[in-house]
């Protein structure tokens, strides 16, 4: 099952994008805590780790316990659903989405910026504007 946490010092921003994201997508959260980086690779083949930084809030895919992917999330904009809830995400993001579609539904979108969307609880919606990180695994 993938799983999907912060980092150990995570904000109200991280949080919400965090929890918001394994709604979505039907994955575990973690509240991060005392939990180490290799105890959750033991447990978890996939997951997702979100953790602020100066120039925006990193997420970093792990697969087997290895970053596989990292974006910075530049933008995020959270709104109110109106129509029906989607289970899943819809990302311009070939990589991200080519990473998490054994895990749950992918839609593509054509968009010219890396987005990623997704549907949270109690009708919001949220919208993130990605970039890639020049090291990126």
């Amino acid at each position: 099952m993938t799983l999907v946490t912060t980092s150990r010092r995570s904000t109200p921003a991280t949080r919400s994008i965090a929890k918001d994201l394994a709604f979505a997508t039907g994955a575990g959260y973690l509240s991060r805590g005392k939990h180490g980086l290799r105890e959750i690779s033991d447990e978890h083949d996939l997951f997702i780790v979100f953790e602020q930084q100066r120039a925006g809030i990193l997420m970093t895919l792990y697969r087997e316990g290895e970053p596989c992917l990292m974006r910075i999330i530049k933008k995020h904009d959270t709104g109110v659903r109106e129509g029906l809830l989607y289970r899943g995400i819809r990302t311009s993001d070939d990589e991200l989405g080519g990473i998490l579609e054994g895990t749950c539904p992918v839609d593509y979108l054509d968009h010219n910026d890396l987005v990623l969307a997704f549907d949270g609880p109690q009708k919001r919606c949220m919208t993130l504007i990605l970039g890639r990180v020049l090291d990126d695994a």
